[in-house]
């Protein structure tokens, strides 16, 4: 049973490896070399399915390959090499489309942002933070960025500008700005699919106002921070 289910766990991450090479790539001089010999792969697995079995735990939890799947997230287990020979596994996430993932910032001409008050069930808590979700239909990190302002705001936008990246764990999520026309943001209100996401309020927050949230830690999202850091160095945010 044990060999059939790793095989199965294995074959679900060749084929992603075949469709994302880039995220099985091993660098020159990179610290940890991910091993795609079937025989290392079960030694990390075997020494991790007794320590588990030691712990009163399920062995598959140890097996290398793809350790869980849904319509949003990919976690795989990977067997690596660490710097000083010793092997071992590493965990990952991915997002499940191979699009590219993205968050914006929405900017009104006169100097506010638009925010959304997010419950994040990881936390456990709410948090304000600028529009972002995991790609659809292997879309290109603008197409992401138009669609989650649409979605968790009601502001269409034809045209986003690309400020840069965010490593994630396993790849890079992209981060935009879009410059939103007059009276594109009046009336807010909560969308259907917002409401369903878990956003309660959507906030027009003028740039001082924002530094301050900021200052007083009111404001907690790497996306947003990340997105604050490029406009700024971009010189794009200005009181």
């Amino acid at each position: 049973m044990s060999v059939t289910r790793r095989s199965a766990k294995l074959a679900r991450y060749e084929e992603l490896r075949a469709q994302r090479p880039h995220l099985f790539h091993n660098p020159d001089g990179g610290a940890y070399e991910i091993l795609f010999d079937r025989a290392d792969q079960d030694h990390v697995s075997d020494e991790a399915a007794a320590a588990l079995r030691e712990r009163g735990r399920p062995e598959e939890y140890g097996d290398v390959g793809v350790a869980y799947e849904d319509p949003y997230l990919i976690v795989v287990r990977d067997a690596v090499r660490f710097p000083g020979g010793r092997r071992g596994a590493y965990v990952r996430f991915m997002g499940a489309d191979p699009g590219t993932n993205a968050a914006v910032l929405p900017l009104l001409a006169d100097g506010r942002v638009l925010l959304v008050r997010h419950f994040r069930h990881g936390s456990r808590q709410w948090h304000w933070e600028i529009p972002r979700g995991f790609a659809k239909q292997d879309g290109d990190g603008a197409t992401t960025a138009r669609e989650e302002l649409l979605e968790e705001t009601g502001v269409r936008v034809d045209d986003v500008r690309l400020l840069g990246r965010v490593c994630t764990d396993a790849d890079f999520d992209e981060i935009y700005l879009a410059s939103l026309p007059a009276g594109s943001a009046d009336g807010l209100v909560r969308t259907a699919g917002a409401a369903e996401e878990g956003i309660d309020e959507v906030r027009l927050v003028p740039l001082a106002e924002l530094s301050r949230m900021m200052d007083g830690g009111e404001i907690d999202d790497m996306y947003l921070l990340s997105a604050y850091a490029l406009a700024t160095a971009k010189g794009l945010l200005k009181p």
